[in-house]
């Protein structure tokens, strides 16, 4: 279980900026619209971010991401615009519902109360914060170290900062959810810039239960380090959101994800928490043993840009020099006739134009602008073996629409 890189220096301390790290993306992708509309669930498996598995409207997963020198060392292989997608069967972190209150309401209500009552006699089992707007966030776990694969939670109306929410208060809005590690599959995408889980899978595949000691035996203390992380995600379903059919998918995420950040804050092999002695249970176990790391046997498809294979492509690069050499020969024996040479402007129309043809331009020695559209007709003078070219100004029409311009003639000098 790591930190992808990039926030290992801040993840593996508390786990609690891990947390928000992860559920952000998640967080961002839900929220309501401006018009106050929220987006639907999702139907299918929804990734979110670098490792957060939407599966359903009950239950989320947190994969296990590939080992960080693993992510860099295939980052510094890649160009710009270029990715690397890995798909690999990992371990995930999921919480899921407990429908026992719909099935056995007396159950329930049996084993909670004297769940409840065990966890309020011990410290950082049984918390509650008040949110500071007539509601709070309240969390009922095992005490620590201890079995965490129960989870209460709940959104409570606030009895005071001062005071703790009795259990019989919390009972009628307590959730229950499970809390267990399971196999997925999980695809990646690595680019330059980072990583992100583009697809996954669980099909409900429990591991052997070695592999869940980090749940079942830990010093999680969770109550301590998430309240105020809790409240923050969560809060508005007490009062804006408090009808929302997201309520189910964001308890499932914040769960998985408490757990598995602290876990990976705790127990990742390159935990900075030099200091922590994890129960002799887990500490028994080696980090392949207890699933902290795994052997991984991954696919990986290496994603270069390049043009698309195209017929089309092929034509219109084959035809290519062939339009060029067409328009080449149709501009040389269009204009070959032309009289343009570097010496031809201006200067050469105003001194073979007509005058008596210029009258169709009074009015525009200011503005420029005419009544109407006139043309410049070029006109060719011949007298043996000289001649000249006349140019004069004219109204468009049938006659001047008829006049030929002419051809020069390259056995007479023209002036």
């Amino acid at each position: 279980m790591f930190a992808p890189p990039g926030l290992q220096v801040l993840g593996q301390k508390t786990g609690v900026s891990l947390y928000s790290n992860a559920t952000l993306p998640f967080a961002v992708a839900t929220a309501p619209r401006q018009n106050g509309s929220e987006p639907p669930l999702p139907t299918n498996p929804q990734p979110y971010g670098f490792n957060l598995l939407l599966l359903n409207n009950e239950s989320a997963a947190m994969l296990d991401i590939p080992q960080p020198s693993y992510i860099s060392a295939v980052q510094k292989l890649l160009g710009n615009e270029e990715s690397w997608n890995i798909s690999a069967t990992v371990l995930a972190t999921v919480a899921t519902y407990n429908r026992s209150r719909s099935r056995d309401p007396d159950a329930f209500e049996s084993h909670f109360k004297s769940f409840c009552t065990d966890a309020d006699k011990s410290s950082g089992a049984y918390t509650h914060m008040s949110m500071m707007n007539d509601w709070s966030m309240v969390l009922l776990n095992h005490a620590s170290p201890g079995d965490q694969t129960l989870q209460y939670i709940g959104l409570v109306p606030d009895p005071g900062i001062k005071y703790k929410v009795p259990c019989s208060d919390f009972f009628p809005y307590a959730e229950l959810y499970d809390i267990n590690r399971q196999l997925c599959q999980g695809t990646w995408s690595i680019t330059p810039g980072g990583m992100q889980l583009v697809d996954g899978s669980c099909n409900g595949t429990i591991p052997p239960p070695a592999r869940q000691e980090v749940i079942i035996h830990n010093s999680l203390f969770l109550g301590v380090w998430y309240m105020s992380s809790l409240g923050e995600i969560l809060g508005p379903f007490a009062t804006t959101r408090n009808n929302s059919e997201w309520t189910g998918p964001y308890m499932a995420t914040s769960l998985a994800a408490m757990l598995w950040s602290k876990i990976t804050a705790l127990n990742s092999p390159i935990s900075e928490q030099k200091g922590f002695r994890a129960p002799e249970e887990l500490a028994r176990l080696t980090a392949e043993e207890a699933g902290l790391v795994s052997p991984v046997n991954d696919t990986a498809v290496y994603i270069r840009p390049t043009l698309r294979k195209s017929g089309l492509l092929y034509f219109i690069l084959a035809v290519h020099p062939l339009l060029i050499i067409v328009i080449l020969i149709l501009t040389a024996s269009a204009f070959h006739s032309t009289p343009l040479d570097k010496g031809f402007g201006l200067i050469s129309i105003l001194s073979g134009i007509d005058r008596r043809s210029l009258d169709v331009l009074a009015g525009a020695a200011l503005s420029g602008e005419l009544a109407q559209s006139v043309k410049l007709v070029m006109r060719l003078i011949r007298d043996n073996e000289k001649g000249a070219v006349e140019y004069y100004v004219a109204v468009p029409s049938p006659s001047t629409s008829a006049t030929q311009n002419g051809r020069l003639s390259p056995d007479i000098i023209y002036h």
